[in-house]
């Protein structure tokens, strides 16, 4: 009993010191970074030898204590479900994997996961073949041909056999026929004389020096460690010839006593963690602490033992798999594998239909990708860079491609369960799937954007569809229905197909439901649902639905747009309770508006969005040589100026878009709404921004339409015209800056006067520049003119002097735009802001104020100034939503409630911190000193201004609308 707990025991220490040294190895602590002498590392090169050794000694002891048969592919199908559920368990535990990894667990053989399961697997199904094969040489022969595999690359570095570290189906091979070899003498019987007793000796206490001097020795030759651990690898002489010396020893004296079975599967599992990095990558999970990673493998350690117990008890009884892979141990691998090809074959031809099946539904899969993409192109998002979707879909996007197909599966495997009827199922999924492509690729088409979940609810609007279609199409359908319904009538009797048992067919039912039940889940930003497909390849794509639907595929695109609950609904949200509000800022509006003169809809209001536009010397981490914005602080100077609070950093340039024209902060929405371009407006009844209150409005984008879904959101808005490259309403004065490859914000300007010349009376116009857009590269001459000191590396300080230049160039066009409309004898004011900071910078807090704060000022020309415009005071720190309010104050001009509002907002709110999310609880504010401040700070009129906004915002965008029912929106006399 004691010396089976000493086996125990030896083998638990032996595993832990497998496992602490692969965990040490992949945390990489300093001690192995910086190329100093230290006990540590000393400690460290002689555990990693130890480490390899213990590998050495498991793969010869399998080899001869395991007994070899055609039933080794069943223990290899436990250890490829295992480490399937071992991945899916690290998924849960850290949340995160990439699209490789899953790969790895699936395909380990065809991506070398784990090749020395593999490996050693391969050499115990020829077990016996070997033995017999062996019989014909002398042991001393076999041996002088493995010293010279294992010595040759030892001594000179070189790897003339391809063994490489020795984590290789070729090492694991070997070492485990050496193991199948020493299994043919008895080494009870064997003589080990005083000569042999020398060597085992010399060898270990060889290897012992070699791993204790190798750290020494690479430092002071090579000034690093890149040759300390040579002979710590499992294909090293010493490391294997001490491996045998143990092994003989253990054998000889009898000291290991376990079940040979445990074995079996406690030394695979222990070869799964020494090859699969994945495994020891997550274990570590950023952990450096000695402490922390030894704890680690002890409990890794007792996991192993545990499995392989479990394994073990599991492997003695028969098994279904058994019988279907036709197992036993009398069978030998040749005639095993003409069995299962034969079985194969016979398969295929009984299953013909289900896998013809299978084989349509991926190609459907497939269509619902290419279809997407009108011209078949498919955008990389980089400038002008295309590429053939087919091409882009089969070998780029083949993960979202099969997620695709399963989904469209599942549909099919539903229908299935339900009807019990193959045929029936199988084309009703066909019909379906190939509608629903259609359908998507005509809206695609015309609207440059998917069908959304709320558009297949609105059951009532379908007649209203149908009575638009062609008679002649639905006659066509007719007739299309009855040919499909008498071809499955035809099948299903003269063709028919297996029945499912109930058993499979409730299985099916549920995990369909399940699976799609999950779509809920999707952008709830820390469920599992959401870490897994995030990691897996899914991209939302709010911003610009046609992308997602090209990157994601139709029906998990669908999906994406399923979990998007606009807001919380607030407890006291009533009719009457909304009524109250538009009463009680009405009375306001009337009070605000008896001082003021001018009406905001006969003026020309221009709202500029400048991309990504934000002063780097603002940056304590940034230096600049000098100031790439010199004329914009310049007029900052002289009229209403000061910082704007972002909600991106990077992007988010739609989000900014939507709360300047509507006055909406977009952190009262939940957090599944990413952008209410896609996500909310185009599901609105109604919608209200401030170019409804003119009688002309246009807006100016010099690039693509499509982003954001801008074309069906500028049209739901109102404006009348949307001038971007390839609408109808040219963009005209085409410059570029030297090889940028977007317009230059001068081309912007110049078309703004245009539209503003081409009309005497009052106009909005919503102009979004994109010069300024990522990538940062070297497109302009002046770029040296920009010198970056700071803590970062050189290609961020190339970055940050190309984006400086660039906005270089936007400052003198700035300044030529004011200098142009003061010409102008018609009163125009100018909203100028910079939608977010670049994503460019290494250094810098991206929850901090410092990255969320861009330049703006509101700019009123000299005749708006002789007609009523002044400059505003204390407005150092604004929200996006401020805006409205504080262009009709610095106008003169009177307000409707609604503004009212925001204008009560703006005055007596601390400035709300537009990118703190939260469904609007805990909001987060700003004073004007830059400070934080806290909900719960605020006074009760604060309290109370803020949650008539929430109200308000709810009533708009997800409840039923009563304030259009309302003169909420009228300006009051």
């Amino acid at each position: 009993m004691i010396k089976k707990l000493c086996s125990i025991l030896t083998a638990y220490v032996s595993i832990v010191i497998v496992t602490f040294s692969l965990l040490i190895t992949q945390a990489n602590p300093i001690f192995l970074q910086n190329n100093l002498f230290s006990k540590r590392l000393f400690a460290y090169g002689l555990l990693n030898n130890f480490s390899n050794v213990i590998v050495g000694v498991l793969l010869i002891l399998i080899g001869y204590q395991v007994k070899g048969s055609i039933n080794f592919i069943k223990k290899y199908i436990y250890i490829y479900i295992v480490n399937l559920l071992i991945f899916i368990g690290l998924f849960l535990w850290t949340r995160n994997f990439t699209i490789s990894n899953l790969y790895d667990a699936v395909l380990p053989i065809t991506r070398n996961t784990y090749p020395i399961v593999i490996g050693t697997i391969s050499a115990l199904l020829i077990k016996d073949k070997v033995k017999s094969l062996i019989k014909k040489y002398k042991f001393s022969v076999i041996l002088e041909v493995y010293t010279i595999i294992f010595l040759l690359p030892s001594l000179f570095n070189k790897d003339i056999f391809g063994l490489g570290n020795g984590n290789n189906i070729i090492t694991a091979f070997l070492l485990t026929i050496l193991g199948v070899i020493l299994s043919n003498i008895e080494l009870e019987k064997f003589r080990i004389n005083k000569k042999i007793i020398t060597l085992m000796i010399m060898s270990i206490i060889l290897n012992i020096i070699l791993a204790f001097s190798m750290p020494y020795i690479s430092l002071r030759m090579h000034k690093n460690l890149s040759t300390a651990y040579r002979f710590n690898v499992l294909t090293s002489i010493t490391v294997v010839t001490m491996a045998i010396v143990i092994f003989i020893v253990v054998q000889k004296l009898k000291l290991l006593k376990i079940s040979i079975n445990i074995l079996e599967y406690a030394g695979l599992l222990t070869l799964l963690i020494y090859s699969n990095s994945f495994i020891i990558e997550k274990i570590v999970n950023s952990s450096v602490s000695l402490k922390v990673l030894l704890f680690k493998s002890c409990i890794v350690t007792i996991i192993i033992i545990i499995l392989g117990w479990l394994l073990s008890i599991i492997d003695k009884k028969e098994h279904l798999l058994e019988k279907k892979l036709l197992l036993n141990d009398e069978k030998l691998i040749s005639p095993w594998i003409g069995e299962i090809i034969v079985k194969i074959t016979n398969y295929i031809k009984q299953h013909k239909y289900n896998l013809l099946n299978i084989v349509i539904l991926y190609i459907l899969a497939y269509c619902s990708f290419i279809f997407m993409s009108p011209h078949f192109t498919s955008p990389h998002m980089d400038g002008e860079s295309y590429t053939s979707i087919f091409f882009y879909t089969f070998f780029i996007k083949q993960n979202m491609l099969l997620l695709n197909f399963i989904l469209y599966y599942l549909i099919y495997r539903f229908i299935y369960s339900v009807t019990n009827k193959f045929w029936l199922s199988s084309v009703t999924t066909y019909v379906i799937t190939a509608v629903a492509i259609v359908a998507d690729a005509i809206k695609i088409y015309y609207r440059s954007e998917p069908i959304f979940p709320t558009e297949v609810t609105m059951i009532s609007a379908y007649g209203d569809i149908l009575s638009m279609v062609p008679k002649v199409i639905l006659w066509i359908a007719m007739i299309g229905i009855i040919i499909l319904s008498v071809f499955i009538i035809f099948c299903e009797i003269k063709i028919p197909q297996r029945k499912l048992n109930w058993k499979s067919r409730l299985i099916s039912i549920l995990i369909t439901i399940i699976i799609f039940g999950s779509s809920t889940q999707i952008n709830h930003w820390n469920s599992i649902v959401s870490k897994w497909l995030s990691s897996y390849g899914n991209d939302p794509a709010f911003w610009n639905q046609e992308w997602g639907v090209q990157q994601n595929g139709a029906l998990q695109q669908f999906l994406n747009n399923i979990d998007t609950k606009i807001m919380e609904e607030s407890s006291d949200y009533s009719r009457k309770k909304v009524d109250e509000i538009a009463e009680k800022y009405e009375k306001q509006a009337k009070k605000i508006n008896k001082d003021r003169i001018n009406n905001l809809s006969t003026q020309t209001i221009i709202f500029n969005l400048s991309e990504s536009l934000a002063n780097p010397n603002r940056l304590k981490e940034v230096e600049l040589s000098q100031n790439p914005l010199s004329h914009i602080d310049s007029i900052k100077e002289n009229t209403t100026s000061g910082l704007m609070i972002s909600s991106g950093l990077g992007g988010g340039t739609a989000n900014m878009e939507y709360m300047t024209l509507t006055g909406l902060p977009v952190s009262n929405f939940s957090p599944t709404i990413a952008t209410p371009y896609t996500q909310v407006v185009p599901n609105s009844e109604q919608t209200l921004t401030i170019n409804n209150y003119f009688k002309k409005s246009t807006a100016i984008h010099p690039y693509r339409g499509s982003f954001y879904s801008r074309e069906v959101v500028y049209k739901k808005f109102g404006f009348q015209r949307f001038m971007y490259l390839g609408s109808k309403y040219k963009i005209k004065h085409k410059i570029k800056i030297g090889s940028n490859p977007y317009l230059s914000d001068e081309t912007a300007y110049q078309n703004t006067l245009d539209v503003i010349n081409s009309y005497k009376n009052g106009q909005f116009i919503n102009l979004v520049t994109m010069q300024n857009h990522l990538p940062y590269s070297d497109y302009y001459d002046n770029s040296g003119d920009y010198q970056v000191s700071g803590n970062m590396d050189d290609d961020e300080k190339n970055n940050i002097s190309n984006y400086s230049a660039g906005i270089s160039y936007t400052d003198k066009a700035v300044q030529k735009f004011i200098e142009q409309i003061d010409e102008i004898d018609k009163s125009i004011t100018v909203v100028f802001y910079g939608d977010h900071l670049p994503g460019i910078y290494s250094n810098i807090d991206g929850n901090s104020l410092e990255a969320r704060e861009t330049d703006y000022f509101i700019y009123s020309n000299k005749y708006a100034r002789q007609h009523g415009a002044k400059n505003l005071k204390h407005v150092k720190y604004v929200s996006p939503i401020d805006f409205i309010a504080l262009t009709a104050e610095q106008t003169n001009s009177k307000v409707s409630p609604y503004y009212a509002l925001l204008t009560e907002i703006q005055k007596e709110l601390p400035t709300i911190k537009v990118y703190a999310y939260n469904n609007g609880k805990n909001p987060v504010f700003v004073d004007k000193k830059g400070k934080t401040i806290k909900y719960k700070r605020l006074t009760r009129k604060q309290k109370r201004l803020y949650n008539d906004l929430k109200l308000v915002q709810y009533d708009l965008t997800a409840g039923n609308q009563y304030l259009y029912k309302t003169k909420f929106f009228n300006v009051t006399k």
